[in-house]
């Protein structure tokens, strides 16, 4: 498996429109990366320039130490996955999964014992004679790795390949991809706009907006320390509360509630004395007990924990309690936070020392 070094890469298209801004990443060698964002981010815009399907505009990339910035999709030796499978359906998923072995006219024997390695790493060893309509999505899409996987290829390239499937296969395909990735050591990027996926299974995570990096850094890193609203925004379920909240005598004060800051937050914010600023919680950062009164109107359990909807004053608020809950519409819960994030409101980056 090989590295693969992203460098100052641009997308403009004919029409004079920019979809990928100046993209830079350096993918180690057996590193999984994902690259997650809304549509239209430029995330998959990126992943086709890696595989040779879109031209790229500017900058360069670097493949097992070698530039193929310009070269065709066959001399990058990357192996693409794609969203709705493109298997041949007139094919055997043995012939699927040989196919691109046949066209580069490899050695019977070995395209067979290939095959049969992949097969067995897939648990598709009994369907080798099945065509692909005989097989359920999630079967076609593991077909889908495996005719990647034959071709041991440098790098691995995933486009949004589980969006087809219903939530149950999702969560299981996805298992499967992480353990294929532990088995293989293989050099993966995949794009997804599903933050569960870029959170389990990445070693890290490229978050995008409007063509843009926003981020990079570890699944935990982008939970703790999102670089600024936009990624406190994207990554986490639920989302993130938000609130503009006045610096003042050591409190973040707004209309509805008051908070009190540490001493370390305290320091973190003595340059936003007087200001306002974007206060953010996450929902599981909130517990019950204390002086920020939540009026409820919606109280959903969900087994071990529960989520609980309602306004503080004029303010939505969610929250997630680790216990479970049955409020009514109307109760009244008090609660407080035990971490906060801050923001500047200008910049929209996040507060750090």
């Amino acid at each position: 498996m090989s590295d693969v070094k992203l460098q100052h890469i641009d997308k403009i298209y004919d029409n004079k429109v920019q979809a990928v801004f100046d993209f830079n990443l350096n993918v180690k060698n057996g590193e999984f990366i994902v690259l997650v964002g809304p549509s239209g981010c430029g995330k998959s815009t990126t992943l086709r320039m890696v595989a040779g399907l879109e031209d790229i505009s500017a900058g360069n990339l670097i493949i097992d130490g070698r530039d193929v910035t310009t070269k065709p999709p066959k001399d990058r030796d990357i192996a693409m996955v794609f969203q709705d499978y493109a298997l041949y359906n007139h094919m055997t998923i043995y012939e699927n999964m040989a196919f691109s072995l046949v066209l580069r006219k490899e050695n019977k024997y070995e395209i067979h014992q290939k095959v049969l390695a992949a097969a067995e790493i897939l648990d598709l060893t009994d369907q080798l004679n099945k065509k692909p309509n005989q097989l359920s999505g999630g079967q076609r899409q593991r077909v889908a790795m495996g005719r990647a996987i034959v071709r041991t290829p440098k790098v691995f390239l995933f486009d949004e390949p589980l969006s087809n499937l219903d939530a149950k296969l999702r969560g299981s395909t996805r298992r499967e991809i992480l353990l294929l990735h532990k088995r293989l050591k293989a050099t993966m990027l995949y794009v997804t706009h599903d933050q569960t996926e870029a959170l389990t299974l990445a070693d890290r995570i490229v978050c995008m907006s409007m063509g843009h990096v926003q981020q990079i850094g570890t699944p935990l890193e982008l939970y703790y320390t999102p670089a600024n609203l936009f990624v406190a925004s994207f990554i986490g379920l639920p989302p993130i509360n938000l609130f503009d909240v006045d610096i003042k005598n050591g409190e973040a004060i707004c209309d509805d509630f008051c908070v009190t800051l540490t001493p370390e937050e305290k320091a973190l914010l003595s340059r936003y004395e007087g200001r306002k600023v974007v206060l953010g919680v996450r929902p599981e950062n909130i517990v019950q007990g204390g002086n920020i009164n939540v009026n409820v109107f919606s109280n959903e359990n969900l087994g071990m924990t529960t989520l609980v909807h309602g306004n503080v004053g004029k303010q939505k608020i969610t929250c997630k309690f680790r216990e479970w809950s049955n409020y009514k519409l109307g109760d009244t819960v008090g609660v407080s936070f035990t971490r906060k994030l801050f923001f500047d409101k200008d910049t929209t980056d996040a507060i750090t020392l």
